[in-house]
């Protein structure tokens, strides 16, 4: 019973990653979902077909390249670390170029965010009164405490600070993303190929401006299954103890990354079923203490700085109803009905609450009696976030104002901007299709610590589905498939290798007949 528990869960995680993963690959061969610049304020995703031919002819160039490459044992060549440290300074430095030449200011929520921490940093708590930012965003309040604390060392509102900090986070993310893909798949081409792919995603330097933590959180999040790897291999309680602080600060900065929380308690259920190991429970208590620890922790801080108790929020329910209704925008993204009845009913949680629970039943109602309309709703709810290649890195700069180089005014509104949306597209093909293909080429090897990242890409893919739609909100979930893809794609040279090697055989061998028959 124990063995087909343990052998139904990670069966059940690669099929459908497997069925995921092709599904995104060959919606993203031959479609994507856009911006066009103009209507970017009013985050409008659009669709197009996709030229085939020069999309497979791409990825047929890169793995020619490859092919090459190993070949001539070009990766065994190249010292890693050396490679390691250039990339990471590369995305560093590339970070903090693009915070002093692209001349962004934040709006929306950022501006928000950001002015809610400036006052406390002045220890105004306005934003803390009854039916304000903070009793409706109370999950924005690990992000706010980061910018407070820079904003009280450098003085006044200082959204540099906090970029500076992300360009750092940016290199920590492109380090980890290594470290995790040599502790996996212990292959130096794919350490070699997830730093590149690492250095030329260039979404990750993009998002560098955007005050949100996104990369930060990031960061953090993918230091904690480091170290929980580490824990599972040498069992000390201590590394679980320190991932529970980290995926704690990840949360803390954004609620999202709860899902890797989530995949890291299951991993750890796994293995506790597998080795019948008591230590791996108690790592899963390890875990949940320190991240809630952390959040209540500070939530306890501001209650007592600014004498005001921070309420729940609005309510979940409020943004599943949202996820399954249409707008302006697209299918499941933002229209503003959980913000709108949330103030409407006096930011009463059970009146809320109530209100969204007769929405999610009518809108459920009409998925049963049209489920066309359904299966085209979702279709598009899921194509408008992981088919949006650029992860909408180019509209989160799209508040800017200043005296521009003519290559930054091109990113913003000229060729550049085109060339630059193209190459991402090309770059999300590649990245889909050489996951895919990992997955598929070694189903039945994987084990179900390197099946972690495609946990974590599941749990992104169930809860944007019911969730509020955004292809922003997918970023960290592309990130996280860098290591799977330099895997695929190594073992794409690696079978390319070995037909062209079988097919030298078997010339070899004719030859040798032939000239015997003479």
């Amino acid at each position: 019973m124990r063995n087909r528990i343990l052998r139904g869960t990670r069966g059940m995680i690669l099929w459908l990653s497997v069925a995921f993963l092709f599904f995104l690959t060959a919606v993203s061969l031959v479609s994507t979902a856009y911006f066009n610049q103009s209507d970017f304020y009013g985050e409008h995703p659009r669709y197009r077909m996709d030229f085939l031919p020069f999309n497979l002819l791409f990825i047929a160039l890169i793995l020619a390249v490859l092919f090459f490459l190993s070949k001539k044992k070009i990766f065994e060549k190249i010292p890693v670390r050396i490679l390691a440290a250039a990339a990471v300074l590369f995305v560093v430095a590339a970070s903090v170029l693009w915070v002093n030449v692209s001349y962004t200011y934040p709006e929306a929520d950022q501006k928000a965010v950001s002015w809610v921490a400036y006052l406390m940093s002045q220890n105004n708590f306005l934003f803390f009164e009854p039916e304000k930012y903070m009793q409706i965003y109370p999950n924005q309040l690990g992000l706010s405490a980061i910018l407070e604390f820079l904003y009280r060392i450098t003085g006044g509102e200082n959204w540099n600070a906090f970029r500076y900090l992300t360009a750092l986070a940016n290199g920590a993310v492109v380090y980890l993303l290594y470290k995790i893909t040599e502790r996996q798949f212990h292959s130096k081409m794919a350490d070699c190929l997830v730093l590149l792919g690492s250095a030329f995603c260039v979404q990750i330097v993009f998002y560098t401006t955007f005050l949100y933590g996104i990369m930060l959180g990031l960061a953090f999040a993918l230091a904690a299954f480091y170290l929980l790897a580490v824990f599972l291999e040498k069992g000390k309680l201590l590394y679980a103890l320190l991932s529970g602080i980290l995926i704690g600060i990840s949360i803390l900065v954004k609620n999202n990354y709860s899902i890797f929380l989530v995949a890291m308690v299951l991993l750890l259920l796994w293995k506790a079923l597998e080795k019948k190991k008591g230590i791996f429970l108690i790592g899963i208590l390890l875990l949940l203490l320190a991240s809630s620890g952390l959040s209540r922790g500070l939530t306890a801080f501001y209650e007592h700085r600014s004498g005001m108790e921070i309420g729940s929020g609005m309510p979940k329910a409020l943004w599943v109803a949202m996820g399954m209704q249409e707008g302006e925008r697209a299918e499941g993204w933002y229209n503003e009905f959980n913000y709108n009845t949330f103030l409407e009913t006096g930011c009463d949680p059970e009146k809320s609450s109530a209100i969204a629970g007769e929405a999610i039943a009518e809108s459920l109602e009409k998925f049963r009696e049209d489920p066309a309309y359904a299966a085209g709703f979702y279709y598009k709810k899921t194509v408008s976030q992981w088919n949006e290649p650029t992860c909408e890195a180019l509209w989160v700069n799209q508040f800017h104002s200043g005296d521009f180089s003519w290559i930054v005014q091109s990113i913003y509104d000229g060729k550049l901007y085109t060339v630059l949306e193209e190459y991402m597209n090309l770059f999300q093909s590649l990245v889909y299709a050489a996951v895919f293909f990992a997955l598929w080429k070694r189903r039945k090897e994987w084990t179900m610590e390197q099946l972690f990242l495609p946990l974590v890409i599941l749990g992104g893919f169930f809860f944007h589905t019911i969730w509020e739609a955004k292809s922003q909100y997918i970023f960290p979930y592309f990130v996280c498939l860098l290591p799977w893809a330099a895997a695929g794609l190594k073992e794409a040279a690696d079978s390319l290798l070995e037909l062209a090697c079988k097919r030298s055989f078997g010339r070899r061998k004719g030859h040798g007949k032939h000239a015997e028959g003479q």
